[in-house]
């Protein structure tokens, strides 16, 4: 008699998870061994308009820090400005504020110089943008030649403002207006002084984004960095708009 052998089949199934997904469709973070890495790869638009949103609100209170100092100010200047006492050799109440004799040609030069800033500042911010997206879609970004350098030019209009302001406080000394000449000269130096210091802020930041390919800054930076800025920098205009006012109608 011939021995009888049994064979038994085992069905084998393939593994899942091994060695790659096949043909099995799969999403980031499951799945095999081979993800390629993607899903450890940011989202670059979502990163930056995270960044953004962040650097936005952080500039919105710093904003609103300073409008509140300047409307501080502004309530000093016309309680002083209004402000009598009494004047015991001639028993009347009399006003020691002196209005001011500004050389309103130059401030309004200053104006239209940091006016024109903000332009140049926008057409900056606008340029990086459209840079920005060639970038995300992996396209290198064209460069005409007639582009002008518009960051450049923001720069050297604010540096031009700050030297202007220099120039007519050098002015102001030299006909006998000093800080405390009088309490109308004393408010003019605190509040034109509170506005360069925070504007020269704003042109240490916009040359910082100037140089950003010597001081190896992401392009992605560059753009966050003159997006948020420009907020600033036209809040700084709209404010330095507002202390005129307030020197020529408040004297």
């Amino acid at each position: 008699m011939s021995p009888i052998t049994d064979h038994i089949e085992v069905e084998r199934k393939p593994k899942l998870g091994g060695g790659g997904p096949g043909k099995t469709p799969h999403r980031y973070g499951f799945g095999g061994g081979d993800d390629g890495g993607d899903h450890h790869r940011p989202d670059d638009f979502l990163s930056r308009r995270d960044r953004l949103r962040r650097y936005r609100i952080g500039v919105l209170i710093g904003m609103v820090s300073v409008a509140v100092l300047f409307i501080g100010l502004t309530s000093a200047y016309v309680a002083r400005a209004g402000q009598r006492h009494w004047d015991l050799d001639t028993q009347t109440s009399v006003r020691d504020w002196q209005p001011l004799v500004l050389p309103y040609r130059q401030l309004i030069i200053n104006s239209c110089i940091l006016l024109l800033s903000s332009i140049t500042l926008e057409m900056a911010r606008r340029s990086l943008v459209k840079r920005m997206e060639f970038s995300t879609l992996g396209i290198l970004p064209p460069r005409l030649q007639t582009e002008l350098p518009w960051l450049t030019l923001t720069v050297g209009l604010g540096l031009a403002f700050l030297a202007s302001q220099i120039l007519l406080w050098n002015t102001l000394r030299q006909s006998g207006m000093y800080l405390v000449s009088n309490p109308s000269s004393s408010f003019f130096y605190l509040l034109t002084g509170l506005h360069a210091v925070h504007l020269a802020g704003g042109v240490v930041v916009l040359l910082c984004a100037l140089l950003g390919s010597w001081l190896r800054l992401r392009h992605q930076s560059q753009q966050i960095t003159v997006d948020v800025t420009a907020w600033y920098w036209h809040f700084m205009g709209m404010l330095w708009l507002y202390i005129f006012a307030l020197l020529y109608f408040v004297k």
